[in-house]
């Protein structure tokens, strides 16, 4: 990841204010690696969906995944704790993959709800380095393993984001 981009970003969430930062991106693209150098120089609240599925019995690596309804616990939790944190004026990194722009305008729209604004941060990592940290994950057990139908499934979904939606791009 360019450590100047890095920094930028960096600098720039810690001078801003009640600001919805969407990290967007493929699975292992370094969305969770970014948000803790983010999380060790900044004050933002971080909604992490990874860590509200766990905390709630999920587990990627068994595809012991949540149903219908399940989901929908799952993201509105999500959704309240980061409405919540905007209301109250801190800043919120927002951790999931975000790979439709459907996912990330009813994120937009709760910044509008909460008078906040939004942030997009993409990760541009390839396909063919998502498939390596993938394989490097099942072999070495220390994160979570996708079913690889989900993760085919979630690449063939990615909508990467538009320049309307003015993100920040940082290559990986």
């Amino acid at each position: 990841m360019n450590t100047d981009a890095l920094e930028e970003i960096i600098q720039s969430i810690s001078v801003s204010q009640k600001t919805l930062y969407v990290l967007c991106g493929l699975p292992y693209a370094g969305k969770t690696h970014l948000a803790q150098s983010i999380l060790k120089s900044t004050a933002c609240v971080y909604v992490s969906v990874d860590s509200i599925l766990e905390k709630l019995g999920y587990d990627w690596n068994t595809n012991n995944l949540p149903d219908e309804k399940g989901w929908e616990e799952v993201m509105n939790t999500s959704y309240q704790k980061s409405k919540q944190a905007l209301l109250d004026s801190h800043n919120v990194l927002y951790d999931s993959t975000n790979h439709t722009r459907a996912s990330r305008e009813v994120l937009r729209n709760i910044a509008y709800e909460a008078g906040a604004k939004i942030q997009v941060i993409y990760i541009d990592a390839s396909v063919p380095i998502v498939k390596k940290r993938w394989e490097e994950n099942k072999a070495s057990k220390k994160r979570f393993v996708l079913d690889e139908g989900l993760l085919d499934t979630t690449i063939n979904a990615l909508e990467i984001p538009t320049d309307d939606e003015d993100p920040w791009i940082l290559k990986n």
